[in-house]
């Protein structure tokens, strides 16, 4: 009995040392635009000159899950006056291209090329800048019919690997904001294989004692 548990917990082992959530892609976000005020966040008439610029800081991601259609957009980016703005968007809606689907490609950086870029329709989340907590317009999140656009040249600005999008944002009392903008180059995070080495390691040495006893027991009964 404790054979065929330890053979359970072996499969087990083995089940979960098999690659998961392959459908993830993870990428690494940076600023899309240099110059005098390099940034990746523009936040419109909430500020003025390059304090309305913010530029992405490591550890900003961008993940798209291909299964279900969906992706988050998190991480932080500083104006030069220090002040912090913390992005936590949730997309959905993935669309492979924009043919016959009514929405607006938001040119400007390379040129459009549905085999090579893909789009969210919808987006929901927030950004708080400083103390403040702005939210995405739950009923217009994308500015004059754009959509959240990713791939090469997508960034709106060069033709490099990226994205951008024009986000219809709340003040937190209610009232609409003039849309902003946010930039952003994609560098790919490699796919992180799970690998317990030990746990597939004790799994196949229970499998080949199972097949010892096996052998065993069938020359025994020869």
């Amino acid at each position: 009995m404790k054979f065929k548990l330890a053979l359970g917990a072996a499969a087990a082992a083995l089940a979960f040392a098999t690659p998961a959530q392959a459908d993830i892609l993870n990428y690494e976000v940076s600023n899309a635009t240099g110059g005098s005020c390099p940034h990746g966040l523009w936040t419109n008439t909430l500020n003025s000159g390059c304090s309305r610029h913010y530029s992405f800081q490591d550890g900003s991601m961008f993940s798209v899950d291909t299964d279900a259609g969906t992706g988050t957009f998190t991480g932080t980016a500083i104006n030069n006056l220090g002040t912090v703005a913390t992005l936590d968007l949730t997309l959905s809606g993935l669309l492979d291209t924009l043919d016959g689907t009514g929405f607006d490609y938001k040119g400007g950086g390379g040129p459009y090329d549905p085999a090579n870029q893909d789009y969210f329709t919808n987006a929901s989340g927030t950004i708080t800048v400083g103390s403040r907590t702005y939210r995405l317009n739950p009923w217009d999140p994308m500015a004059g019919n754009t959509v959240f656009q990713f791939g090469t040249g997508a960034n709106d600005k060069t033709g490099d690997f990226g994205g951008s999008a024009w986000l219809n944002m709340l003040k937190p009392w209610g009232t609409a904001l003039p849309h902003w903008d946010i930039n952003f180059d994609l560098t790919k995070v490699p796919t992180q294989v799970p690998a317990p080495a030990g746990a597939l390691l004790l799994g196949l040495g229970l499998f080949g004692v199972w097949g010892a006893r096996r052998r065993k027991a069938a020359m025994a009964a020869a």
